[in-house]
């Protein structure tokens, strides 16, 4: 599809009326002819311009950050606590519940839900909540905390009660790796423009959002903290009697041609 614009549209009209007087004769009254017949000329030539089908594109915006934005929103973690037998849930359940409580006490929203199975064996099931009930009151969260949901999920092979809490989480929601055009420009003429590409900082917009702890330092800045009173006091008194308050921190000024002898 070809792309027309208005001013090229114009100057194909203006170049279409600057001829016409030139190469057409007209009998009558000359001037005024001529006149009415450019005109007339001219408002075809828009027209024409008019029908003609123009290709419009969204432009991706230049700056990384709005191409591919950080997004902070609540999201679902999950832990599934098999049912527990006669000799307990086990070693390696339980390390990964206590992890699990862990995160919850630091960044969890709201309280600590376990789902239970639907259909499950009523002993088994009340081991286990027990079970985790002791572990969750060893890592900092007490029973009213934890909140007890029937009819939960259930497994093919064994059944479990499932943990799950709100966290506040930052990602990015772009597809990295996505390309909506040819960037050799054999099939567009998108590459041929000095701009940044659709692809470019996807990946930097990722690893921000996986490395900040705290997703609320996407958002805003922290407050500052308080003044270390001693420091100033030192620097205060340095100043006083005239020596240089900044620190001298220790450098090793051994070459490495010295060190490797």
């Amino acid at each position: 599809m070809i792309r027309l614009s208005l001013a090229a549209c114009l100057k194909e009209t203006r170049s279409m009326t600057s001829i016409m007087p030139s190469t057409l004769r007209v009998s009558g009254s000359g001037s005024r002819a001529r006149f009415v017949l450019a005109v007339t000329l001219a408002g075809l030539a828009l027209s024409g311009c008019a029908k003609r089908p123009v290709e419009i594109q969204a432009q991706i915006p230049d700056a990384y950050h709005e191409r591919h934005p950080i997004v902070v929103g609540d999201v679902s973690k999950q832990l599934d606590i098999f049912l527990a037998g006669n000799g307990g849930i086990g070693l390696r359940q339980s390390e990964d519940l206590k992890e699990f409580v862990k995160n919850y006490r630091k960044s969890g929203k709201g309280a600590l839900v376990a789902t239970l199975p639907a259909g499950a064996p009523g002993g088994a099931v009340h081991q286990t909540l027990n079970e985790i009930r002791s572990i969750a009151a060893q890592g900092g969260v007490s029973g009213g905390y934890l909140k007890v949901e029937s009819h939960g999920p259930t497994f093919a092979s064994a059944a479990a009660i499932r943990l799950h809490f709100a966290q506040l989480d930052a990602k990015v929601v772009s597809k990295c790796g996505f390309w909506p055009y040819d960037p050799s420009g054999a099939t567009t003429l998108q590459s041929w423009e000095n701009r940044p590409h659709y692809n470019l900082g996807c990946s930097y917009q990722s690893m921000m959002a996986a490395q900040v702890a705290d997703p609320l330092d996407h958002l805003r800045s922290r407050p500052e903290g308080v003044g270390d009173i001693a420091k100033r006091l030192d620097g205060i008194e340095k100043v006083r009697e005239g020596s240089d308050p900044t620190t001298k921190w220790p450098a090793d000024q051994t070459k490495i041609s010295q060190a490797l002898q």
